[in-house]
């Protein structure tokens, strides 16, 4: 059994405890102001959804588009399935306000309260009307269009439409600053004296320490820190750590949090679908025992392989885990994307079952390689970290040899076309624009997009698009959102400004597939295929291929 055990140090500064209570007292003054006493300004809204009821298996994507207008609070929500026909909120029927893709309705709402909807589902032998419950919350920093979204990785497996957090809730910590003082704790109070660095070459968003005895200190940018501890190691005057992780407590101020972990990891439930590239590229997928995907939802082979054996089991959603099967398969990690910072009464109950979480903040370095580095993080819990540097060198060595400069700066835009017949498009700080750049691609961004903007990717109208795109050298159509054309016609047929474009005239359009995001272990792979179609040597990868 494990037993939980709560550290806490003595010399907290109050002062600085004080002065950030006393800014979030004038923060939540301000808007309640800005509110007017509890009102909400009328505009648009991102919004956290939960939903509660039916069997457990449908979600709907969170974030969602909330309006508001005057006294009226309307929710754009789209199902996780196609098969719902029409809902009741408050004894009205509600109609889909979609034709394609998964169901889309837009009801009434409230804010902040748990409200009793119902929805009809098709997907059964015959209709079945589902009784659900519903809670939205605005967002921290919640307008619409300051919020990031990550499409990619809600294909990949994590669900569609969420969000990673805003900048504000991130908290992103100055490592430098914060560790010494974690680093004295461990010192001071468990014996554990500090050792060395490692340097990181491209990542920012982690640190290694190297401690006395076999232990490890892993630094992550949101603030946590996890102490690794090697198999069969013991701290004197703690309480027995049991197999695996069994606290998570403040350490300094409440935004610094200490995980202890427990070697060897050897029942890992993934629910980060970009990092399983990563357990495949060090040979750890044995590691796992259950995934936050399902089989279909995977690209990596290995993945794959391991649930058609039984080796790897579906352990729910990273939002709606199977716990009781977490318990049986007693699992001592979980392994999850940002997006789980959405969904915290999830990781409230995982650390209530003793289960700790490690979140991976992999997508938001800057660099392709920067990201592709976090697989030294895997290489240690793991004890694979020889193959680990091993899988990074290589990478980084077929990055360094792409021939960038052969494409002569060609102009590209990335694109993709919605359900609302508007185009989603990519800003610069992306990683498949980042991939395009590596391959000596110059990426051309919309009209009034500033790098200040924090997106990852943004919706305009067709004809913004035609505005700035017209001329591209090369169009690629992101088939990771939504299912791309079979042909240059069916393009054309999309919209009729489609047939002006420079690119499509020349035939010099483009399809990414869903893999790519899944193999970021592969990025120097990855980098290289995408330089080999757009320079003509190839009409297709794994990864793209060209459309005629």
């Amino acid at each position: 059994m494990f037993r939980r055990f709560m550290w806490s140090i003595q010399e907290v500064r109050l002062s600085d405890h004080i002065i950030k209570r006393c800014r979030l007292v004038l923060a939540a003054i301000f808007i309640l102001m800005l509110t007017g006493c509890g009102r909400v300004p009328d505009g648009e809204y991102a919004a956290s959804v939960t939903l509660t009821g039916g069997s457990g298996k449908a979600y709907i994507e969170s974030p969602c588009s909330v309006t508001v207008s005057g006294k009226e609070i309307t929710a754009d929500i789209v199902w996780s399935s196609r098969n719902y026909d029409f809902m009741m909120v408050d004894g009205v029927k509600y109609e889909p306000v979609n034709t394609e893709g998964n169901s889309e309705f837009v009801i009434p709402i409230v804010l902040g309260k748990e409200m009793a909807v119902s929805a009809d589902t098709t997907a059964m032998s015959k209709p079945h009307l589902i009784d659900y419950t519903l809670k939205f919350e605005i967002l921290e920093n919640g307008k619409e269009e300051g919020q990031s979204q990550d499409a990619e990785s809600a294909m990949a497996g994590e669900q569609s439409g969420s969000s990673e957090p805003s900048e504000t809730s991130k908290q992103v910590l100055d490592l430098e600053e914060t560790d010494a003082d974690i680093l004295k704790f461990i010192s001071e109070k468990l014996g554990i004296g500090y050792v060395s660095t490692d340097e990181m070459q491209y990542a920012t968003g982690f640190k290694i320490y190297r401690l006395e005895d076999g232990f490890d200190l892993i630094a992550v940018c949101d603030g946590r820190y996890y102490l690794v501890i090697p198999e069969g190691a013991s701290i004197s005057g703690l309480p027995d750590f049991g197999e695996g992780i069994v606290s998570l407590s403040p350490i300094g101020d409440s935004d610094t949090q200490l995980v202890a972990i427990t070697q060897p990891l050897d029942s890992i439930y993934l629910a980060a679908s970009a990092v399983m590239c990563q357990f495949d590229a060090i040979g750890a997928v044995d590691a796992l025992t259950l995934s936050g995907i399902e089989r279909d939802g995977w690209y990596v082979e290995s993945a794959v392989d391991a649930m058609d054996s039984g080796s790897l089991l579906y352990g729910g959603k990273y939002s709606a885990p199977d716990y009781e099967m977490m318990l049986e398969k007693d699992v001592d990690l979980a392994v999850e994307s940002t997006m789980i910072l959405h969904s915290p009464k999830v990781i409230e109950k995982l650390e209530k079952l003793e289960i700790p979480t490690f979140i991976d903040w992999s997508s938001y370095e800057d660099s392709i390689l920067g990201r592709l580095e976090w697989i030294k993080v895997y290489g240690l819990l793991t004890g694979k970290e020889k193959e680990a540097k091993e899988a990074f060198l290589q990478q980084q060595d077929m990055m360094e040899k792409v021939d960038a400069h052969s494409l002569d700066g060609k102009t590209v835009a990335i694109f993709s076309v919605n359900t609302r017949h508007q185009i989603t498009t990519k800003k610069g700080n992306d990683y498949l624009v980042k991939m395009v750049e590596a391959a000596g691609g110059t990426y051309l961004l919309p009209k009034g997009l500033t790098d200040e903007d924090t997106r990852s990717q943004v919706t305009i109208s067709v004809e913004a698009f035609y505005d700035y795109a017209k001329d591209a050298d090369i169009l690629i159509y992101n088939g990771v959102i939504e299912d791309p054309p079979k042909t240059l016609d069916d393009l054309a047929a999309m919209d009729g400004t489609f047939a002006d474009y420079g690119a499509v005239k020349a035939g010099q359009v483009y399809v990414t597939t869903g893999s790519m995001y899944q193999l970021a272990s592969r990025s120097g792979t990855i980098a290289e295929s995408i330089y080999e179609v757009l320079s003509g040597k190839k009409e297709e990868t794994e990864y793209i291929y060209k459309l005629k």
